[in-house]
């Protein structure tokens, strides 16, 4: 008896514990229970907000949220402020009560709900929705009176959050000239008079095609979309503006971005320019009928020379990726293995792990210094492989493979051929040699030998 006694007791416990935590635990607390009684819109669930609608004035602003963006569909089609979008719909949940009135005990005129000051309206997901009529100010103070959803009560409130219901159109839409990062971008075109330059997404770098295929510079590619990112809308302009006095006619500069996702590509041209309260700023006009001035910082970048957007490292890799490395001269050759955290030598001896390292830096950031030489007449002065590891298992681990050829004079630059690039490049001859150079040096001193040398 005992035992079973036991037994059920157990048993209760447990079913305690078990309807603690799948209940109890989710029903909120007194207070959390009290602030969800005081509020304006009970039961609000900001995040099923599909669209909202603000009448003041005899002007209607509409905004839809489209995917996890908003955008202002009235008076204008316009991308929203998303942040502001999210902060107005703060106020809205948090907005509290001070009293709760019947509907019958009010004289809406008192209250200036006969003629409202502005009426907020909330589509909810599901097909529900959510209103709010707000009132003149009361006497005395700041408050509101507020009808709110099917009128049954009237809310005195605090009046702060109406100056989010008084922005004009203006302060709804978005500043941001492109809104989608570099990883969202498949390529870029930019006409500039008589130059072209493409660029496209090849895995993790980007690939120049025009006006010569080559390796494009990352950084400088990169570098230009942080620049168009960072571009704020200054002043909107309406449909109508002259594109001839915008200098838009024949545009400085005509961008175009491709999305990754097939979305609607981006179409930005730069125009006529002048002088902001605090920056440069530059006329454009983004599709076809959108006019503003920007912030103009991007144009300094747009004006390099369309050859110079190719990379100026010979082939730049990540040192952590090589897991092989085989340096061969006409003097020595080495083979090396990466083994976890150590580099090994082709009989298993381990390799001085910091000069290996700093090999492989050398090679990554290696800079040419010259592109679209004749083919090497000179001799080899080495050549080095390095292979990388693999993305995908069904693939062939990437290998670079660079071939050094000595200076065509003396005091002249190396020269350079590298996997993957249809090109011979000027390289420093010294950095070459700190590449090719000593190959001994990247075995470790033996200890002994180290020590007779210490005495």
């Amino acid at each position: 008896m005992k035992g079973r006694n036991l037994a059920i007791l157990a048993a209760v416990v447990i079913a305690v514990l078990a309807y603690i935590l799948l209940v109890e635990r989710h029903k909120p607390t007194s207070e959390e229970a009290r602030k969800e009684a005081d509020k304006v819109l009970r039961d609000f669930d900001r995040d099923a907000v599909e669209a909202f609608v603000i009448d003041r004035d005899g002007t209607r602003v509409r905004l839809e949220k489209v995917g996890e963006e908003w955008r202002l569909r009235e008076p204008i089609d316009f991308p929203a402020d998303s942040s502001l979008v999210s902060s107005t719909l703060g106020s809205v949940e948090n907005l509290s009560a001070d009293r709760r009135l019947a509907a019958d005990e009010v004289d809406p005129a008192e209250y200036g709900l006969d003629t409202p000051v502005a009426e907020l309206r909330l589509e909810m997901a599901g097909g529900g929705e959510r209103s709010i009529v707000v009132g003149d100010e009361l006497p005395l103070g700041s408050k509101r009176a507020l009808r709110v959803d099917d009128g049954s009560e009237i809310v005195i409130a605090s009046g702060w959050f109406v100056s989010d219901l008084e922005r004009g159109v203006d302060e709804w839409r978005s500043r941001d000239v492109i809104d989608f990062l570099e990883s969202d971008i498949a390529s870029i075109d930019i006409e500039s008079g008589p130059d072209s330059i493409r660029a496209a997404r090849l895995d993790d770098g980007w690939e120049l095609l025009m006006p010569l295929r080559d390796l494009a510079d990352e950084d400088h590619i990169s570098g230009l979309i942080s620049d168009l990112r960072a571009m704020r809308i200054q002043e909107f302009l309406g449909d109508a503006s002259d594109p001839t006095e915008l200098g838009l006619d024949l545009p400085e500069y005509e961008l175009t971005i491709i999305r990754s996702d097939g979305g609607e590509p981006l179409r930005l041209d730069l125009g006529a320019t002048r002088e902001g309260d605090s920056s440069t700023e530059v006329a454009c006009r983004r599709g076809d009928d959108e006019y503003f001035w920007a912030t103009g910082s991007v144009r300094t970048r747009l004006s390099k020379a369309p050859v110079l957007w190719r990379s100026k490292k010979v082939m730049p890799f990540e040192t952590w990726e090589a897991e092989e490395l085989r340096v061969t001269t006409p003097e020595s050759s080495l083979s090396l293995v990466q083994d976890g955290s150590i580099w090994r030598f082709a009989d298993e001896s381990e390799a001085d792990l910091p000069k290996v390292q700093e090999r492989l830096r050398a090679l990554a950031t290696l800079e040419a210094t010259d592109y679209d030489l004749m083919a090497p007449m000179t001799r080899e002065m080495g050549n080095v492989e390095v292979v990388l590891e693999q993305d995908d298992e069904e693939e062939e681990r990437p290998l670079i493979r660079f071939d050094f050829y000595a200076p065509l004079e003396e005091g002249g630059r190396a020269m350079v051929q590298v996997t993957g690039r249809d090109t011979v490049m000027g390289v420093d001859v010294g950095k070459v040699e700190e590449i090719l150079g000593n190959l001994e040096e990247l075995r470790p001193e033996n200890e002994d030998q180290s020590t007779a040398d210490s005495e």
